[in-house]
């Protein structure tokens, strides 16, 4: 499926990007030297500034103003640039980044102190360092490494802003609230105007048509935060995450096993909403591999798992085999593969018993 296109608005945006499964991008301090260099070299090519920054070991944090409509091209430069460095130092193949980079439009600049103190925040939430201004990779240590000789030019730094804040405590509980309603404002681009996507009223997300996780899934992705969908279905905001966190693996999963073709008489674009659990777990366990049914138990439950076997497969002769392995490695089974030449189709004795 194509890529959803990013809205480009000239202004402030918070970027963030992480390494692949979460590893480490910064192995050491010529790595953190090298990418604040490819900053300025891309900064000077496409005119931004940087008015807050926090190299973290596996992620980076950016607070940037561009001049131009072109933030995906200057991040797909830095990043780009950067795992070229990477690969060639550390004799590496592969992706370095997790995935396409993360961005947030700042709509009301109201917003830029609380972020500012977020970012420059991150190594103490972190425990690595206790004081703003002690670790080395923050704008906010203005006697770091990058200041030295190794960097050519800081101009791409702006000072404007952090200079004229106060960083004597962490974010209180407005100011917290008030970056969760930045993280989580949707906008849609109409007629060239940037406007915010009408938010639904939580009951509209959990009706009949919807699972409980895919309603989870759509709301947070609209904008709810998690306290408020847990507050509304009387859960914990860590149980509304651990659901969507499952949710999007199991989507992840089909998606994979769709991409294979393993659900050819379907759509090449059909979801995992449209064809539900009960036929994705009867595909899993059909045609997936050993290691994709696996993750299916973890992700499914062997619970149900066991019900969609027992309905769709164990009667079926075309997978004896199939069969066999599932009830020995999965069911704890001791069983031969005469057991499922002898197992009857419920469906199909029902329909006899009612043609006689």
């Amino acid at each position: 499926m194509p890529r959803k296109l990013r809205i480009e608005k000239i202004g402030f945006y918070h970027i963030i990007n992480r390494g692949v499964a979460r590893a480490n991008i910064f192995l050491s301090d010529d790595d953190y030297v090298q990418f604040l260099q490819i900053m300025q070299d891309a900064s000077q090519e496409y005119g931004f500034a940087i008015y807050s920054f926090c190299l973290m070991s596996n992620h980076y944090h950016l607070l940037l103003k561009i001049s131009d409509r072109n933030l995906s091209i200057l991040m797909q430069n830095i990043n780009s640039r950067y795992s070229i460095y990477f690969n060639h130092k550390y004799k590496r193949v592969g992706p370095l980044w997790q995935g396409r980079f993360k961005s947030w439009y700042l709509f009301d600049t109201s917003y830029l102190q609380t972020l500012i103190k977020y970012i420059e925040y991150n190594p103490i939430k972190a425990n690595i360092t206790q004081d703003i201004g002690e670790y080395p990779w923050a704008m906010s240590s203005r006697n770091a490494t990058f200041f030295s000789h190794k960097v050519q030019s800081t101009r791409m730094l702006n000072f404007e802003l952090l200079d004229g804040m106060s960083f004597d405590k962490e974010l209180n509980e407005d100011e917290q609230k008030k970056l969760n309603t930045f993280l989580n404002v949707k906008f849609e681009l109409k007629e060239d105007e940037l406007r915010q996507k009408e938010k639904f009223s939580l009951e509209s997300y959990f009706g009949l048509a919807n699972s409980k996780e895919s309603a989870i899934h759509k709301a947070l992705k609209d904008g709810y935060t998690q306290r408020e969908v847990g507050e509304y279905l009387g859960l914990s905001h860590v149980a509304v995450s651990k659901i969507a966190k499952i949710y999007r693996q199991k989507v992840n999963l089909f998606e994979k096993l769709r991409d294979k073709g393993i659900f050819w008489s379907y759509s090449k674009s059909v979801s995992y909403e449209d064809i539900g659990s009960g036929l994705f777990v009867e595909y899993l366990l059909k045609y997936g591999d050993f290691d994709d049914i696996k993750l299916g138990f973890e992700l499914f439950g062997k619970r149900y798992m066991k019900k969609i076997w027992e309905k769709k497969l164990t009667s079926d002769k075309s997978f004896i085999k199939t069969n066999l392995m599932l009830a020995r490695v999965f069911f704890g089974m001791d069983v031969e593969s005469d057991y499922f030449k002898e197992v009857k189709n419920a469906r199909l004795e029902k329909l006899k018993l009612l043609a006689s």
